[in-house]
């Protein structure tokens, strides 16, 4: 009764083992587009699942054990190749290791074929009655595949595990744990196998509890690696100290570890060997567990700081890193994903970002992570008026905390710390990080290192800028010489329509002239169009400032707006009290506003209404410019005034930058809000004149 009772419990356990690995296989299938190694983790864990089923209708059905016992083994015999396409899935395409998983496939599946033989597996008469499954002439072969092939799998984990950066290590952390656990028992039991070969119904039962722990930590590491919080492992500088404390805190758990194991081997308990096997594989687990957790290797590194250094941070050590970090760095793209990659390998938060000022709408917005959700904050926000004036950070749980309200941006984000990156006294990014663990506050050593890395930071963004000005000029400097090419062809063509007017003269009425002319007229457009689209593959200059005169803007907006009154298609509204006039070139603002209406009715479809409106502010003019039109896309706004750059289909990507160094020409600024599907702001503001402006004022007192 008793041995019915325990086959009874140990069918019960492998089935519902298959049950869970079973289902998490499903459920990846079912996920399998949200990442490239959900149906490798589905193949592998469906494998598991047939295993355990084999275990459970083993114990069943005893007068077909053996028969089972062969099925189970084969489906054994494929986890090596499940494990090798799982690893080759983490890897980067293409991969040098994909030999390895054919190979193993193909003797994977030979061997599986074999076992239904009785050449490995065969049944042999107990002394005491019963039969007992043992291995046959060729029993050896499979076994010795499965620890070979397993070894292979892990090799291969580790290299996925140490050539991952530290934000997909952190994703992948328990996945690679739990997988190595199930390889890792896979090759305790062969080896077992090998040494007493002599199956046992505790095996499917070990194997059963094994098995689920290590899918139950796959199953957390990617429920985990679906949030979009972004934590990683904290980097610790003394090495030296933390590898010998290291050492001795591990021998010790060991040494405990394995004293409770042969305790539980020699106790004369039912299963007290196998238990001992379970204790020491789930105390290898929690090690591992424990050992790649970042809230414990920091609390390590506070507790040595605390009692065995007089600073927090090896600054020597830190700064060596910080400049290997950005040696590469060149871009400001590259620049902004080197300072995340640090910032995450110093600060043990789960709150970490890069706000970075945009120039199109003159807003601050979230770079690093990207996240266009992010609502941009304005300058005029509490938290960026105090870092912009003072070089200092502020902790968003003093002051500042208080003046901001429960939606804000940096709030929602759990901001408690912000600390400026400033590029010739102007504020031009700046660093946000998260509540530490245990809610302890930052120190000075955490402001002087942020002080050093931003410094650098900023330095490597002006030279980054200096770059992008540089390389400007560069593509402007050729569209100099490629069009002395295109204006021998334009003067030829502008001759053609010359001619042309000069005949219209004598045969204007001629039907034949008419007829001819009008092919020559279309023949020119065609080819002046072509030219046009020649150079629009190259940058355009801004025209160079020329004299600047006191300027009307009134009367100069009413003569850019007054052929689009003449379109039935576009409403223009045009508010705004009388300013007074500007010291400016008159053709180029005319040109600028010219631009601005011109996209603003490009990107009204059908039916729409621009509105423009002039009024003065704090000693200038500001123009704002309203469409209804579909908008610019998100993505598109950060590189908008750059050359070749442009929000609309078929645009020639020199307006928004031409416009942009005009108005900056004559000391003021422009920027662009926009709201895809709901339409465009452009607002333009001018200087006054300084004798304008004391004169307004004389007017209003």
């Amino acid at each position: 009764m008793f041995s019915l009772t325990m086959a009874t419990l140990f069918s019960l356990v492998a089935v519902l083992a298959a049950l869970f690995a079973g289902g998490l296989a499903c459920w990846l299938y079912a996920k399998r587009r949200e990442a490239p190694f959900y149906p490798s983790l589905g193949v592998l864990t469906g494998l598991v699942s047939l295993v355990h089923l084999a275990h459970g209708l083993g114990l069943m059905d005893e007068s077909h054990g053996l028969l089972w016992r062969r099925v189970a083994l084969a489906f054994e015999l494929c986890l090596p190749m499940a494990l090798l396409y799982a690893g080759l899935r983490f890897l980067p395409p293409p991969s040098d290791r994909e030999w390895r998983v054919r190979l193993m496939g193909l003797l994977g599946l030979l061997l599986a074929g074999m076992t239904m033989t009785d050449h490995v597996l065969v049944t042999t008469p107990l002394q005491g009655g019963g039969l007992a499954i043992t291995l046959g002439p060729w029993g050896h072969v499979p076994y010795v595949f499965v620890v070979v092939a397993m070894a292979i799998g892990l090799a291969q984990l580790e290299a996925v595990l140490r050539s991952s950066s530290e934000l997909t290590r952190y994703r992948l952390k328990l996945i690679l744990i739990g997988l190595v656990g199930l390889g890792g028992f896979q090759i305790y039991q062969a080896s077992h196998m090998l040494m007493l070969p002599m199956w046992r119904a505790e095996h499917g039962l070990l194997f059963s509890i094994v098995s689920t722990i290590s899918l139950g930590l796959v199953t957390l590491g990617i429920v985990r690696s679906r949030f979009k919080e972004l934590l990683v492992n904290a980097y610790v500088s003394q090495q030296a100290l933390v590898g010998s404390v290291t050492f001795v805190v591990i021998g010790i758990y060991l040494l405990v570890v394995g004293v409770i194991g042969e305790w539980l081997r020699r106790i004369n308990q039912p299963l007290g060997s196998e238990l001992s096997v379970v204790v020491v594989f789930g105390a290898f687990v929690a090690l591992a567990v424990f050992v790649l957790s970042k809230a414990s290797r920091s609390e390590i590194r506070k507790l040595l700081v605390r009692n065995f250094y007089r600073s927090k941070y090896d600054y020597r050590a830190e700064w060596l890193r910080v400049t290997e970090s950005f040696q590469l760095a060149t871009t400001k793209e590259a620049i902004l994903d080197c300072l995340l990659d640090l910032l995450v390998k110093n600060f043990s938060t789960t709150t970490i970002a890069v706000w970075i000022f945009r120039e199109a709408d003159r807003r601050y917005c979230q770079a690093r992570p990207a996240a266009p959700e992010t609502e941009p904050v304005e300058p005029s926000h509490p938290v960026v008026q105090q870092l912009a004036e003072k070089d200092e950070p502020v902790v968003m749980s003093g002051k500042s905390g208080g003046l901001l309200v429960a939606t804000d941006p940096l709030v929602r984000m759990g901001a408690e710390l912000c600390f400026p990156i400033r590029v010739q006294n102007r504020l031009v990014a700046f660093i946000v990080l998260g509540v530490q663990p245990r809610g302890e506050p930052y120190g000075t050593d955490d402001w002087d290192l942020l002080h050093g890395i931003c410094h650098h930071v900023g330095t490597l963004l002006s030279q980054a800028a200096l770059a992008e000005e540089r390389q400007a000029s560069a593509e402007l400097e050729a569209l100099h010489r490629f069009s002395v090419f295109c204006l021998h062809d334009l003067k030829n063509l502008a001759a053609r329509l010359s001619l042309v007017a000069q005949n219209a003269e004598h045969h204007g009425h001629d039907p034949a002239f008419q007829e001819s002319a009008l092919r020559t007229v279309s023949d020119t457009a065609k080819k002046m169009t072509g030219l046009m689209t020649k150079l629009s593959l190259k940058s355009f200059s801004p025209t160079v400032m020329g004299q600047a005169d006191a300027v009307d803007l009134s009367s100069l907006i009413e003569e850019v707006v007054a052929p689009l009154r003449q379109d039935d298609l576009v409403r223009v509204h045009v508010s705004g009290s009388p300013a007074p006039p500007v010291l400016a070139v008159r053709e180029q603002i005319q040109q600028v506003l010219l631009n601005v209406l011109l996209n603003a009715r490009q990107a009204i479809a059908e039916q729409g209404d621009i509105s423009i409106a002039a009024e003065q502010s704090n000693g200038s003019v500001i123009i704002t410019v309203d469409d209804t039109g579909r908008g610019v896309q998100p993505h598109m706004l950060e590189n908008l005034f750059r050359p070749s750059q442009s929000g609309r289909p078929g645009g020639l990507g020199i307006g928004l930058y031409q416009c942009k160094k005009i108005i900056e020409a004559h000391g003021g600024t422009i920027r662009l809000r926009s709201e895809e599907g709901k339409g465009t702001q452009v607002q333009i503001t001018l200087p006054l004149p300084p004798m304008a402006e004391h004169e307004t004022l004389r007017v209003k007192r």
